[in-house]
Parts: C-alpha cells; structure tokens; sequence
C-alpha cells in the first residue's frame, strides 16, 4: 500500500478531518509533553499559549481512527508506530 502522512496539529480544530481517509492520534501525558517541549528550548509560556488552541485529548480520541500513545522511548513509539501502519 501507499500513502502519505500529514502532519496536521490543529486538524480536528481546524475541521478539516472529512479531507482525509483515516486520522492517527499521538497522545502523550502533558508533563511528558512540557518536558520535552521545554528541553528543545521553548519556554512554558509558548506552551502554554498552543496547548490553549487545542482541544482536550479525551475530545481528540473521538474523532480518530487510531491512538498511538507516546509516553515511553523512542524505540517503543517506533513501535507502535509500525502496528498502528500494518493496520492501515
């Protein structure tokens, strides 16, 4: 199969999901999320300010066709990654 990957973070608030066959969801814990945020040498104010633009994750999760969880290593979320594509 082919297919192409769109990196879209403000899909579901943007309304757009009908554009696109299937919507793959990567969740992670948001102190997971600040962390890694603030550790590429953002500040906790930007984050704070994008967080704001989108919905809740639970809201997300309703309007996806797959979660990926990405609160372990790299090497897992490849991982999952790899299920998630062999079942597309």
């Amino acid at each position: 199969k082919k297919f192409i990957i769109f990196e879209i973070p403000l899909l579901i608030e943007s309304k757009l999901m009908k554009n696109y066959d299937k919507i793959v969801f990567v969740n992670s814990k948001k102190s997971l999320r600040i962390k890694r945020f603030l550790k590429r040498g953002k500040s906790l104010e930007l984050f704070n300010l994008l967080d704001k633009r989108q919905l809740p994750p639970a809201k997300k999760i309703k309007f996806c066709d797959y979660v990926i969880n990405n609160n372990n290593s790299l090497k897992i979320l490849k991982k999952n990654v790899k299920m998630t594509k062999d079942n597309l």
